[in-house]
């Protein structure tokens, strides 16, 4: 137990660095530590350390909290779990990357906590948490995470205990002196009497606050005592951070902070209520960025500082660090011993010995029976069979992966070849067997085939006693362990001994009771009681784990240990029934044979090849200094690495370390350096020449951008080279050449480092002189279609090509274009200048007169191109008269099938007039259905047929892009009374557009129909009344077979229907003549004297009788669907009756809407809104008294209604009862000032006759 001390302190004090990413500066200049605010922290007991960005504070009643940098409580750790009580007196808190680990000295144990979200996670270093023995903690006071080992001051035992990430037991540090030099005999003070807090610097150094001499001691990561800080009054705290080691001293009221060589930097802090100051200090902890928080008990707060950075250590090189073991996971299963088999598989040997236990993926997965065998050892070799001993049999066995055996070798007997004890059996790298026998004292060799060939001899031979265990590394060397002489045998893979280990210097043995050996990555595990001891391949001890319990990584009767890949180990323990899986977090050793070779802007670095299957990657450090200043520039998962985009002549140095697969680095390499060279373009290859009479282009192949600044031109003259140009292109141009001459050309490349390539030379001669100074070159000359005249002002007729062939600057060129009779001008086109040699594409646009529209007939037409430009003050012109077709407005070609748009004229004078003679029939008729019905019969009963187009009929013109169409426009249609499925459509069409109808055109393979927009919104189930409907922008719209105009609407809807869903996903397109308009609009034909007789509605009805009832009843089936159907859900809802009555008022089945009106003053007696209906209903069947009867109602039920009482006045002016009619409209604008401006009309007509 500890000792009692007398001068106790108050407070145990822990701490730990705390990563922050605040980016904050000291900025007095006076005080070396600036106080910036506090935390309020009720009931505050202790500051104990910090992680993941947040404090943790343990309050009076030992509740431990994380509170965030603002002092709000995020979680609180549990200080119970089940009935087990986890935290009393909560000590001090360190953090890894995920976990926290506290360390409470009533409980005397480590609790660990998820940092994230404080969830517990486990304990260990109790004889609770699983460990028993003189390792147990006693009071433990401090903890410290460093590289995946957890330090634990054990401050009852005088002590630093060491534990892995998740508890395995590693080892108490062991503490030494330095060795004396020359005459200083004095004696230091490395014992530890009462250590309460521990920490580690970047290199490892650990720091321990010792309670008992008030010091701070500093030891080697080996534990070889270093120094003491200058000792102080009363420190009670102390934490390291990357600049330095902070100490609180609660005698003196400071925190003082030195640098790493013990020197003291700076103090602050004093006693007293003000701001600032302690009335004690209880805890401490430093960030990354020098923001230190000090706990303050007595006033319940935390006070935060920001102080002045010290000089870090540098991060290289790194030494090899200490080994730690992480516990993965328990396999439940009684073992005596355990094998790999290199993949997935372990093979166990039951403590039954009769069988084979398959293991996977952490659990038991089969059991292989056989026959008749005692089994002692089992092995898999490199071809995955599986070798047994059989002690009951005294023999050896092959088998495959079902147990049956195919070979056995060797017989009972203490002979060559024969077994009395067999006990341990491996395979090599070669094939050849190795079987250990106890009872015979010796170990036989035999081949693959089961055929003896030796026994081991030479000196290790003579001494062996009792062979228990065999294994091979990765180097294919042999260890034997001697259960008898506790020693371990080493042979080569050659067969030499190499000796024995497992003795100390004085000549002890280090073992206590092997049982089994593992070998890999270069080390041998000895399973020595419930401690793993770890030697080097030459039998130097490295290293032990392990403790005795049934916590994670102790052991209460371990039997087997065996590799498992990578790093990872399985013991096997039959007193805890159970196979323990564990990692060895090995700090990997220095990479070796570092060299660097000089590149282009690029270092590449190579090292030896490190064959340790736990290294996952290397990473790589670079400096511009040898000393220090080491960044990390990169990883590799290889031995070799490019570090590239460098500065040619600097010298950069360089150093290499491992990286594990779990995240941890070991040593440094030594310093490897190097120069990147600039890059030296290579000579072009070969310069093409084109030439003018005037000018020479020069291009090559362009060279790699990485490093190319410009290409290099020149000339030469005499003996010397003259540059004329420096391009970044690979393509140069010299202008103002004379024709019919020989130039040579010299071209270099020059790189961005300043050198320069050897100049490739090209020789040419410019061309004789025989074309136009201006050339005009028709590029392109598209067709005329007068019907889309307009389009040409925007888009253009064509380009030509302007080129000029002198060796002067042509300015203020101009091109104009004109085709006669069919422009009243000229268009023009201008260009500012055009250099030698140059050519320009210029866009010919075309404004044409209403003229275009008259030409009967197609024609080719000459037009005049002129191009122009000055010299000498006097303007030079060019021309051209190339050849255009204009076809006339009938024509079109469907490679632009928007073209089509043009043909429809909704504002054409003779469409406006069929149209409004069709609805001043139908006037009563709101529904689009009906209206189109009417127009499509009205075309009917005109006697308006369709006629394929004898010349080039739909069906085979427009799947020909380029042919040319002869389409009519819709005036013509109704004049000639017939036309092809296009003009149908187009005639159709422009009737439904001019009476507000929105229209789509219809194409399928070789036919054209339409389509318009009924206006009622698709509901969300698709209902399309068994496809009659077709559902398009979220709206019901009709499909129309044009072609079978004289047929009842109701027919043509049918087939149009039919013939839209049976090309829906196989060719039908729609074209929006709408969008069409914004490209090709409308043709503007001149004035019509058609004068079309009018068509009575009962000339229509005649010829279609009923047709115009089908319609309606569709539509308005259509219309009230969902209206019917919320009335079969509630046969009394008034709003349904009311939408149903309205829309069949407005499709023209008055009857049926004053059902629905009548029906809902049945279920709602007083509801305006149906005695309003039925008065409209009354006044369009011209029955006036009904109407004002019915409004009347309507306004004793809503008198503040303004719009019923203009109903009322209409009612009664119908009847001339203006008095009335003018008192119902002062009602009305006296209630809405709004009515007189919407009824303006009415309102002056009774004005005047008052």
């Amino acid at each position: 137990m500890r000792k009692i001390i007398i001068a106790l302190s108050l407070f145990s004090f822990a701490s730990i660095a705390w990563s922050a990413d605040a980016d904050v500066v000291v900025g007095n200049g006076f005080s070396k530590a600036d106080f910036r605010k506090e935390l309020r922290m009720p009931k505050l007991s202790k500051l104990l350390g910090a992680g993941g960005g947040k404090l943790f504070i343990t309050r009076e009643g030992g509740a431990v909290d994380a509170v965030d940098r603002e002092g709000k409580t995020v979680f609180t750790l549990a200080a119970k779990t089940g009935d087990t009580v986890l935290l009393k007196k909560p000590e001090a808190v360190a953090a890894s990357k995920d976990t926290a680990y506290v360390v409470d000295s009533d409980t005397e144990q480590v609790v660990m906590y998820d940092l994230a979200n404080g969830k517990y996670l486990g304990r260990f270093g109790s004889k609770a948490g699983g460990i028993v023995g003189d390792v147990v903690l006693d009071e433990p006071s401090g903890v410290a995470v460093h590289e995946g080992v957890v330090y634990v001051t054990d401050t009852g035992n005088e002590r630093i205990q060491m534990f892995g990430l998740n508890g395995v037991f590693l080892s108490t540090l062991p503490l030494s002196a330095p060795a004396p030099t020359g005459s200083d005999k004095k004696e230091v003070p490395f014992k530890l009497e009462e250590p309460m807090d521990v920490a580690l610097d970047a290199e490892g150094r650990i720091y321990v606050r010792d309670a008992d001499d008030k010091l701070i001691k500093v030891y080697t990561p080996g534990g070889s005592y270093i120094r003491s800080l200058p000792k102080l009054e009363k420190p009670v705290a102390m934490t390291v951070a990357e600049d330095g080691i902070y100490v609180v001293d609660e005698g003196s009221f400071n925190i003082y902070k030195y640098d790493f060589d013990g020197n003291l930097a700076y103090s602050f802090g004093s006693k007293g209520d003000g701001i600032a100051q302690f009335k004690s200090l209880s805890g401490i902890v430093v960030d990354k960025a020098q923001q230190v928080y000090i706990g303050d008990s007595k006033k319940a707060l935390i006070d935060f500082f920001v102080v002045e950075a010290g000089k870090a250590l540098e991060s290289l090189p790194r030494a090899q660090g200490r080994a730690s073991v992480k516990w993965l996971e328990n396999i439940p299963a009684e073992v005596e011993q355990i094998t790999w088999d290199g993949k997935e598989t372990f093979y166990a040997i039951p403590k039954d010995r009769k069988s084979l236990l398959e293991i996977r993926k952490g659990a038991v997965a089969s059991s292989i029976k056989l026959d008749d065998m005692q089994l002692s050892a089992v092995t898999v070799d490199a071809a995955g069979n599986i070798w047994v001993l059989d002690r009951k049999g005294r023999r050896g066995s092959k088998l495959d992966a079902s147990g049956k055996t195919l070979m056995t070798f060797g017989s009972s007997g203490s002979g060559a070849g024969q077994f009395s004890d067999p006990t341990a059996i491996a395979v090599s790298a070669s094939g050849l067997i190795f079987v250990a026998d106890r009872s015979n004292r010796n170990v036989q060799i035999f081949r693959g085939d089961g055929v003896f060939l030796s026994a081991l001899n030479g000196e290790n031979a003579a001494k062996m006693s009792s062979p228990i265990a065999l294994a091979f590394d990765q180097h294919d060397n042999l260890f034997i362990l001697d259960g008898s002489r506790d020693t371990v045998y080493s042979y080569s893979s050659s067969g030499k001994s190499l000796g024995e280990f497992g003795r100390s210097k004085e000549g002890g043995s280090l073992f206590t009771r092997p049982v089994s050996l593992a070998a890999a990555n270069d080390e041998v595990l000895v399973l020595d009681g419930n401690h793993v001891k770890v030697f080097s391949p030459k039998g130097q001890l490295l290293r032990s784990f392990g403790a005795k319990g049934n916590g994670v990584g102790a052991f209460d009767d371990p039997v087997s240990i065996a590799y498992g890949g990578g790093s990872n180990l399985l013991i096997s323990d039959l007193g805890n029934k159970r196979i323990q899986v564990l990692a060895a977090l090995i700090k990997p050793a220095a990479p070796q044979q570092l060299t660097a070779q000089d590149g282009v802007h690029s270092i590449e670095l190579r090292w030896a090849d490190t064959p340790f299957p736990y290294i996952k990657q290397f990473r790589i450090y670079r400096s511009k200094s040898e000393s220090g200043g080491f960044v990390q520039v990169g990883t590799s998962p290889t031995n070799s690495f490019v570090d590239q985009d460098l500065d040619a002549d600097v010298r950069y140095h360089y150093r290499v370390g491992a990286e594990t697969h779990y995240g941890f680095e070991g040593a440094s390499s030594t310093v490897a350096s190097g120069v990147p060279t600039k890059f030296m373009p290579a000579k072009l290859e070969s310069i093409q020449a084109e030439t003018t009479p005037w000018q020479v282009k020069l291009n090559w192949t362009g060279v790699d951008s990485k490093y190319l600044a410009a290409y290099r031109i020149y000339q030469k003259e005499g003996d010397g080279y003259t540059q004329i140009g420096e391009v970044k292109d690979p393509e140069f141009i010299k202008d103002a050449l004379i024709p019919e001459t020989r130039y040579t050309y010299f071209v270099s490349v020059l790189s961005s480092d300043g050198t320069e390539s050897e100049k490739a030379a090209v020789e040419s001669t410019t061309q004789v002189f025989n074309r136009p100074p201006l050339e005009i070159e028709v590029v392109q000359l598209r067709d005329i279609f007068s019907n889309s005249y307009k389009i040409y002002e925007r888009d253009g007729i064509g380009r030509i090509k302007l080129t000029n062939n002198t060796n002067k600057t042509m300015q203020k060129l101009q091109v104009t274009f004109q085709l006669k009779d069919f422009m009243d001008f000229p268009t023009e086109a201008k260009l500012d200048k055009l250099l030698p040699g140059q050519s320009e594409e210029v866009a010919l646009k075309a404004v044409f007169n209403n003229g275009i529209l008259t030409l009967t007939e197609d024609s080719s037409v000459q037009a005049l191109i002129e191009a122009s430009y000055f010299e000498g003050g006097k303007r030079v012109t060019f021309s051209k008269n190339p050849t255009v077709n204009v076809y006339d407005k009938h024509r079109l070609t469907w490679d632009e099938r928007e073209r089509f748009a043009v043909f429809v004229t909704p504002k054409d004078t003779p469409i406006i007039d069929v149209s409004r003679s069709v609805v001043s029939q139908f006037k009563e008729t709101k529904d689009e259905a009906q209206l189109a019905a009417a127009v499509f019969n009205m075309m009917g009963t005109l006697g308006m047929t369709y006629i394929q187009d004898p010349s080039n009929p739909y069906q085979v013109s427009s799947g020909k892009d380029h042919t040319v169409d002869y389409l009519q426009f819709p005036r013509e249609t109704l004049e000639r009374k017939s036309g092809d499925c296009d003009d149908l459509v187009a005639f159709y069409s422009s009737a439904l557009e001019s009476m507000g109808m929105d229209t789509r055109v219809l194409e399928v393979p070789g036919h054209m129909l339409m389509m318009f927009s009924t206006g009622i919104a698709a509901d969300d189930d698709g209902y399309t009344m068994d496809n009659m409907y077709v559902i398009h922008e979220d709206t019901l719209w009709i499909p129309v077979e044009t072609t079978l105009v004289g047929s009842a609407f109701i027919k043509a809807w049918e087939k149009g229907a039919a013939t839209y869903y049976k090309w829906k996903d196989n060719g039908l397109t729609v074209l929006d003549v709408h969008k069409s308009w914004e490209t090709f609009k409308p043709a503007s034909l001149p004035a019509s004297t058609l004068k079309q007789s009018e068509i009575s509605r009962a000339e229509i009805e005649k010829k279609f009788p009923g047709d115009h009832m089908s319609v309606l009843k569709i539509s308005s089936q259509t219309k009230t669907r969902r209206y019917l159907n919320a009335i079969k859900e509630n046969p009394n809802d008034v709003d349904s009756h009311l939408q149903m009555g309205i829309i069949l008022a407005k499709a023209g089945d008055r009857k049926e809407a004053m059902k629905y009106f009548d029906k809902v003053l049945v279920i709602q007696p007083k509801n305006a809104a149906a005695m309003n209906n039925r008065g409209n209903i009354f006044m369009i069947e011209d029955k006036y008294k009904e109407a004002q009867q019915a409004y009347l109602a309507a306004t004793k039920i809503t008198p503040k209604d303004a719009h019923v009482w203009v109903n009322l006045a209409r009612a009664y002016k119908a009847t001339k009862d203006i008095k009335n009619a003018k008192a119902a409209f002062i009602k009305a604008q006296k209630l809405d000032p709004a009515v007189k401006k919407e009824h303006r009309a009415l309102g002056l007509e009774l004005l005047n006759a008052l």
